[in-house]
């Protein structure tokens, strides 16, 4: 992730965090807290919106913890506690989680390490018995640890490749100097490829300490049944004699912690854009100063009420295409840290300037407070949202839980609700005014002889001279600690749903789906636009997705400030468009169908309907405001240019559908985007955006009648506009292999490779995915968690109504890059050729079963997916079909779909990065 990635991430995550922490008031239960005898931390909070379980260990050990000469090890230490335990071979520790239908991973952060495993709720003995043994009993064997450093060096290849790598670890170093907080979390190659296993097993030792860890539960249980279970699995483990002692008791805060003035660093690097990036003194979070500083800083990042944002993005000749702000909390000290991406490396010094005298004005600034209260009405809200989500919730309150700890969590409501405007305006004036601070300015690569910054950690020498006069105590791995694995019975593919479902189309063509079930109090909206891509015309590519960045600027009754603000009134969260800031966070958006997600509270619903539904037909387009999305889409477009992912993956689709719209890129191009007028605009929305045209899907508690009345007054008025959607054309099937590349200077090279597929109610369909599922286990068993070609590796399929494909992606260094491909190769002959085991086939239909249980935790994603199988033609309550299915497809029925389907001799193969 590179800097302003990290920051938008990083931003999205604490704003979700802060927001989500109104923990009283909510249809959930309120956690309850002890611990045990041993001095682990256990959480249990009752969520009972779906019959699933999230188990989640944070562990104090982050790379804050690591010395110079161990920087990598913490994340370097979390893959290998999948690898086998005394218990449990690496591959049983895995697929007897996804055997259930579940789903076991983790992460690695500065301050901490967290491990989560989410299960359907009968499960979950079996699941929190396996993470405790692979947490205390692992045993490092020694044939894992060569492939496992290469799986974390092309990691660390992949982040290198981000197109804004450089510009993060550049602010890193400088504004992170003299702290515990100056080194990547991965590391760097050189450590990963010497370190000795006797040293990870040391420092696994010293940091993985029932004392060192607090234990989140989460799901749909009942707290005494959940306590016995608890104590059962992790009361017994006892503290190592050479722990290391929790330090929360001994932090003393220090806020001038590598910021003793007013410093700028700046260089050059391989980057497209111009970074500038603040990191500034901020209140510790036991400062009485801290809550007044969240508000400020959020306040700031709100796209639309920002006033920074304001000076820097908007006019006719802006100084940058994005800003965010966040409020970064650490253990010792906080920083409020501001990201500005620019296309003029000229005006860095105008940036810089302008940042800090907006700040400086911020004392005096008046804020509107009905936008405080939206803040505070939004948190509300958001708890709801992400409680239901399970392991997302556990992800996303992770920055406090080894910081300011959760009783930090359990009061966040409270000390918010008190904060006024007043108070930030004290709180600007006493930390903003004559502030101290780091800015770093990362510009392209230019004219002059200063060579590009490139990250550097200790040389291979350096890392083996210390491992080698450094000495470690002997474990014993061979005992470890005692484990009951529970009995597991074969999934029963029931899926028991007692809510009541409403399709209508009304008088104008749009098709409505309601469903209702008490147990729920989100109101979730999602519309979406059939057959996106192949609607727009060829030298507009990219106008769907313009147009869904324009809703929300503003309609012809609110300006897009007015909107924000009444957004926020009601707590509401609208997606629009892909986050270009979040990794992997495109897995709604298609060339198929645009949507447009909303979701409120209960409490708001009939409000929350109207005002979408506003949105919805009446946008503005206001041409100061078309001309502020245009610039933030060049801007992404412009990044995207040099990400081997991005352009591998649209050299794919460009040649599996030659001259056809599903081969244009779903954001288009800089010429198309350049190219699209206000009218354009209009013109597209009024006709993409008919009834016709539409699918409209309502998740709610409210009864059915109530919301459907809602709908014919909000939607039924609009009469039709004889628009006829476009019919989307098939693939091109390729008949030999067709080879696409693009050269780039990069640590590795991505590549799809793919063909065409039949429809989704084709008779295939369901066989096609289980053997693809099939399939993406296959590689990542193999080429990861065997041979350790790369970090990711998987197949998938995805379906129209007519026609479909597959593809096989992957990331790995030039040096592999053709061992890698023969691999995935020789996969794709074996499952065409013998049948699968009759445990692959039951480990694919849990997998699909669990992926569905969890894709639909929230109300929201219920909404989105009822579209999506209308839009494909499926019957209400599909699942319920689906599931049925799954049990009926054979071995013989996969080896006859992958024969046909899945040729070794006639696919798509595109690559991009570096392969000569």
């Amino acid at each position: 992730m590179n800097v302003h990635e990290r920051h938008q991430f990083h931003t999205l995550c604490i704003i979700s965090l802060l927001l989500c922490l109104f923990l009283t008031g909510s249809l959930f239960a309120k956690a309850e807290t002890y611990r045990l005898d041993n001095g682990m931390e256990v959480i249990l909070k009752e969520v009972h919106s779906a019959p699933m379980i999230s188990s989640m260990v944070f562990v104090k050990s982050g790379s804050k913890y690591e010395s110079r000469f161990e920087n990598g090890i913490t994340h370097f230490l979390e893959h290998l506690l999948f690898d086998g335990t005394v218990n449990l071979t690496r591959e049983e520790l895995d697929l007897s989680i996804s055997d259930l239908g579940g789903y076991i991973n983790a992460f690695t952060r500065k301050e901490m390490t967290a491990f989560f495993v989410l299960l359907p709720k009968q499960y979950i003995d079996y699941g929190m018995t396996v993470q405790a043994d692979m947490l205390f009993n692992s045993v490092f064997p020694e044939h894992e640890l060569p492939k496992e450093r290469k799986v974390v060096i092309e990691e660390i290849n992949r982040t290198m490749d981000s197109p804004g790598y450089p510009a993060e670890q550049f602010f890193i170093k400088h504004a992170y100097a003299g702290t515990l907080y100056d080194r990547p979390v991965l590391g760097y190659r050189a450590f990963i490829e010497n370190i000795p296993r006797k040293a990870i097993i040391d420092y696994w030792k010293r940091y993985y300490t029932p004392q060192n860890m607090t234990l989140l539960v989460i799901g749909d249980f009942d707290t005494p049944a959940m306590k016995e279970l608890v104590t059962n699995v992790y009361g017994k483990i006892e503290n190592p004699a050479n722990a290391a002692v929790s330090e929360s008791s001994k932090i003393t805060p220090d806020t001038t912690a590598g910021l003793t003035g007013q410093q700028v660093f700046d260089t050059v690097a391989t980057v497209k854009s111009t970074y500038i990036n603040f990191s500034f003194a901020a209140p510790h979070y036991s400062d009485p100063d801290y809550m007044a500083m969240d508000v400020l800083s959020r306040y700031l990042n709100m796209d639309e009420v920002s006033p920074l944002t304001k000076v820097l993005t908007k006019g006719d000749e802006p100084l940058a295409t994005e800003v965010s702000v966040s409020l970064t909390p650490y253990s010792e000290f906080s920083r409020l840290e501001i990201s500005v991406t620019s296309d003029h490396p000229e005006k860095s010094n105008k940036i810089i300037s302008t940042v800090l005298e907006q700040l400086k004005s911020m004392p005096s600034y008046l804020a509107d407070e009905s936008i405080i209260e939206g803040i505070k009405t939004t948190a509300r809200c958001e708890d709801i949202y992400n409680s239901a989500k399970l392991h997302y919730y556990g992800f996303m309150i992770a920055p406090y839980m080894m910081t300011a700890g959760w009783d930090f969590v359990q009061t966040y409501a409270e000390r918010l609700s008190k904060v006024q405007w007043a108070d930030c305006q004290q709180t600007a004036n006493k930390w903003l005014t004559n502030p101290r601070y780091v800015a770093t300015v990362v510009k392209p690569v230019d004219d002059t002889n200063i060579p590009p910054y490139k990250p550097q950690g200790l040389t291979a020498e350096e890392v083996t001279a210390y491992f080698d006069t450094a000495t470690f105590p002997e474990y014993d791995l061979v005992t470890g600690h005692t484990m009951e694995f529970p009995k597991t019975e074969s999934i029963d593919f029931n899926l028991v749903d007692s809510a009541v479902y409403h399709r209508e189309v009304l008088d104008n063509g749009l098709t409505l789906i309601i469903k209702s079930f008490p147990d729920n109090e989100v109101f979730a909206m999602n519309v979406l636009g059939k057959n996106r891509s192949a609607n727009e015309p060829p030298d507009k590519t990219g106008i769907t997705d313009f147009v869904n960045r324009c809703i929300e600027k503003g309609t012809v009754t609110r300006s897009a400030r007015q909107l924000a603000d009444d957004l926020a009134r009601i707590g509401a969260n609208v997606t629009l468009y892909d986050n270009p800031w979040i990794p992997y966070d495109d897995r709604y958006t298609s060339r198929r169908f645009s949507f447009m997600k909303f979701e409120t509270i209960d409490e708001f619903a009939e409000k929350g309907f109207y005002l979408f539904s506003e949105m919805i037909f009446a946008p503005s387009f206001e041409p100061a405001e078309v001309e502020n999305v245009r610039r933030t889409m060049l801007g992404v477009l412009g990044r995207d240019s040099s990400s081997p992912g991005k352009i591998a993956r649209n050299q794919f689709y460009k040649t599996l559908f030659p001259d056809q719209p599903y081969g244009n890129p779903i954001m288009g191009t800089p010429r198309t985007i350049n190219a699209i007028t206000v009218d354009d605009l209009k013109a597209y929305h009024a006709s993409f955006y008919s009834p016709e045209n539409m699918i409209i899907s309502i998740v709610t508690k409210r009864p059915v009648d109530e919301v459907l009345s809602w709908v014919k007054h909000g939607f039924g008025r609009y009469a039709k506009t004889g628009f006829t959607s476009a019919t989307p054309k098939p693939p091109k099937v390729p008949t030999t292999i067709t080879p696409v590349h693009t050269e780039l200077d990069k640590e590795q090279v991505t590549f799809y490779l793919g063909s065409a597929l039949p429809g989704a109610n084709d008779p295939d369909a369901i066989p096609i995915s289980i053997a693809t599922s099939i399939l993406s286990n296959r590689l990542y068993l193999r080429l990861r968690e065997k041979e350790g070609l790369a970090y990711s590796v998987g197949a998938g399929a995805h379906f129209d109504r007519d026609f479909g494909w597959y593809y096989c992606v992957m990331g790995t260094s030039k040096d592999t890059y053709q061992k890698a491909l023969d691999g995935i190769l020789l996969q794709m002959e074996k499952i065409g050729h013998d049948n699968p085991l009759p445990s692959e086939l039951q480990r694919s239909r849990n997998q699909m079963w669990g992926r569905l249980m969890s894709a639909k935790l929230s109300a929201i994603n219920q909404a989105y997916y009822l579209a999506v199988d209308e839009y494909l033609g499926r019957p209400l309550e599909y699942d319920k079909l689906l599931l049925k299915k799954l049990t009926e497809v054979t071995a013989n029925d996969i080896r006859r779909v992958a024969s046909r389907y899945f040729r070794t001799d006639a696919y798509i193969l595109s690559t991009a990065g570096k392969i000569k």
